[in-house]
């Protein structure tokens, strides 16, 4: 199972989203600037903001997609501040196959 993730650097105050089959591995690669030609690759004090964990990978990559095209720092406070999106957004983004 895989894990949706939006992570935040305070030093670049961004966001970074993301999906992961695994998120703590996926998180520490970020920190330790694994990625030196990647997303904001100078920050490596990225912290946790907001998680969808255990769903399928096709699953995770939708709600990515999703919330990517949203590129709102309030559509991010929202995911965090309201519980039933994660609700609607597993729902809306589930894959064909477990439906």
């Amino acid at each position: 199972m895989a894990t949706f993730y939006v992570i935040y650097s305070r030093s670049i105050d961004n966001f970074y989203v993301g999906s992961s089959l695994d998120y703590e591995v996926q998180l520490e690669q970020h920190q330790k600037n694994h990625f030196p030609k990647g997303y904001k690759s100078g920050a490596t004090d990225w912290t946790t903001f907001f998680t969808i964990g255990n769903i399928p990978i096709d699953t995770a990559r939708r709600i990515e997609k999703h919330v990517k095209k949203m590129k709102s720092r309030a559509y991010f406070e929202s995911l965090k501040a309201d519980p039933k999106i994660t609700d609607q957004l597993k729902e809306e983004f589930q894959t064909r196959s477990s439906r």
